[in-house]
């Protein structure tokens, strides 16, 4: 399904039915996931227009309303000073952008799994997240990149204490996602407290490092 479409098309498989057909002097936008609303849109363009699908941010849905994506999973034990690799899944949001006159628009974003929020700290100051908890791996994991993307996390402790991490708050602002035979991130958290650490992205991954991924 991901990839580039010139228009009209279609794309059909077990779970979904994407189209763009023509309708007079338009172009009439479909999609159908199985058991759930159909969603339509008509579009004012011309042939010349191309449409891309392919995961985007997952902070979109239900409705965004947060830039903030956080990861659950079992907490861990990291020694003084150390440095620690492991693999996590986050949720997956597809887009379908629509391009013409050298301008681009999503018009439709879905996912086909269930969408949570959480409030991450203070109930008075906290701040809203989308919520994902995620089992720890310790070498790629098997993945359907329809429904999660892998995730490769650098875990560097900073301090000279044992520190427990038990999630991780990513800003979709500054996602940078990849996508082939799976779909991936790539990040990193520096631990500088037993309270207090950092996270970046991490913009040339080595690739080979999840050629066993699916």
């Amino acid at each position: 399904m991901y990839g580039k479409y010139k228009i009209p098309f279609e794309y059909s498989d077990d779970n979904i039915t994407l189209s763009i057909t023509e309708d007079g002097d338009f172009f009439r936008y479909v999609r159908q996931i199985k058991d759930k609303e159909k969603k339509e849109k008509t579009l004012l363009t011309t042939e010349n227009a191309t449409i891309s699908i392919n995961p985007i941010e997952p902070i979109n849905l239900p409705k965004q309303i947060t830039q903030y994506l956080e990861i659950e999973f079992t907490p861990v034990l990291i020694e003084p000073e150390g440095f620690k690799v492991i693999f996590l899944l986050f949720p997956i949001e597809i887009g379908v952008i629509v391009s013409g006159n050298k301008k681009m628009e999503a018009i439709d974003i879905f996912s086909f799994g269930p969408q949570k929020y959480s409030l991450y700290g203070p109930s008075a100051g906290g701040v809203i997240t989308k919520c994902y908890c995620s089992d720890i791996y310790s070498s790629p994991p098997e993945s359907d990149k329809f429904y999660s993307g892998i995730l490769r996390l650098e875990i560097e402790n900073k301090t000279l204490e044992w520190v427990n991490i038990s999630r991780i708050i990513l800003d979709g602002y500054s996602m940078k996602i990849y996508y082939g035979p799976y779909v991936a991130m790539f990040a990193r958290i520096k631990i500088l407290s037993p309270t207090n650490a950092e996270t970046e992205f991490i913009r040339e991954p080595v690739a080979s490092e999840l050629q066993n991924a699916t």
